[in-house]
């Protein structure tokens, strides 16, 4: 079994100087198993675990939390005033080739995501479009046979506008999008716990910080 203490005071592999990490921060403990467990230490700004789904991040309590080697942990916050890193980095400390390429995976996925909601977007329009076209032709065609029908096609043709109208505001897209982006910016932190910078999609895809340079 091995324990390692993680905050100013702690014995992780690296240093943390955030203002708002305690000197006991949090401990993580391997087990004979392979097991990983982090535990709280009763900190003042509490410790998080991001959730890989959605990017939340879930509150640690004392009494602990199974996690992974992949597991983004963070201190207090995911800014200057806290520490961000993959629990990865407590064995083996420096290398970041794992949690780039883990990174540029989540980015293919987001970029996969987006253009989905865009392909929808298409064919709803496309759909919305197609079908004002076909009901626009049939009500001309209904005029001419029957030129006393006006008032009952102009009735059926705004049930349908507003129909049309219903499908295109159930569909989003541009909130869709914003909650993609809104989830892409979770998972872009710099892999080094001594960096608190925030990668660009270019640099995610070159698996190099442009700050630290790691």
């Amino acid at each position: 079994m091995k324990t390692i203490t993680l905050g100013k005071a702690g014995d992780q592999p690296f240093k943390i100087k955030g203002i708002g990490v305690s000197k006991y921060h949090a401990t993580v403990t391997i087990d004979d198993y392979g097991r990983w467990i982090l535990a709280d230490n009763n900190s003042t700004n509490g410790t998080f675990v991001r959730n890989e789904l959605s990017g939340e991040f879930m509150r640690v309590g004392p009494q602990g939390m199974q996690i992974s080697e992949m597991s983004f942990i963070v201190l207090a916050a995911d800014n200057s005033a806290g520490c961000c890193f993959y629990a990865k980095q407590l064995i083996n400390p420096g290398d970041y080739v794992d949690e780039h390429l883990y990174m540029r995976n989540k980015k293919l996925e987001f970029d996969q995501e987006e253009e989905n909601v865009t392909k929808r977007a298409k064919l709803v329009r496309v759909g919305i479009f197609t079908i004002m076209l076909i009901f626009t032709i049939g009500t001309i065609f209904w005029q001419i046979a029957d030129p006393k029908s006006t008032g009952m096609m102009f009735t059926i043709y705004r049930a349908l506008s507003l129909l049309t109208m219903g499908a295109s505001t159930f569909y989003d897209a541009q909130s869709k999008r914003a909650k993609i982006i809104k989830r892409r910016k979770k998972f872009c932190q710099c892999p080094n716990p001594e960096c608190d910078y925030k990668l660009t999609p270019d640099a995610i895809e070159n698996l190099k910080c442009p700050k630290c340079g790691k």
